[in-house]
């Protein structure tokens, strides 16, 4: 590499099936039994099939937990984690 490659050449590959769009909405991430964990998180990017979410500070999430936004409440599968971000996938 030198500093004339391309930056596309830099980043990482592509695995989403759809196009995820710019958002910054607040929401949070619940998880637990009986007395839940709540952790507020920023909705970062979102698309029909998931979105990336970030915290202020790195959590260990579950597999499957559910996602709070002001309009509605997702159930999510975590599909990747890396330090305060995490990649989401909305489940049905």
């Amino acid at each position: 590499m030198n500093a004339l490659t391309p930056q596309a050449y830099l980043r990482p590959t592509e695995r989403r099936g759809g196009q995820r769009g710019r958002t910054f909405k607040s929401g949070k991430l619940q998880y637990g039994g009986i007395t839940p964990s709540v952790v507020d998180c920023l909705v970062v990017e979102m698309s029909d099939g998931g979105a990336r979410v970030e915290t202020s500070v790195m959590v260990q999430v579950p597999e499957i937990f559910v996602l709070h936004l002001n309009d509605a409440d997702r159930k999510v599968r975590r599909a990747w984690a890396v330090g305060n971000q995490i990649g989401l996938e909305f489940l049905a």
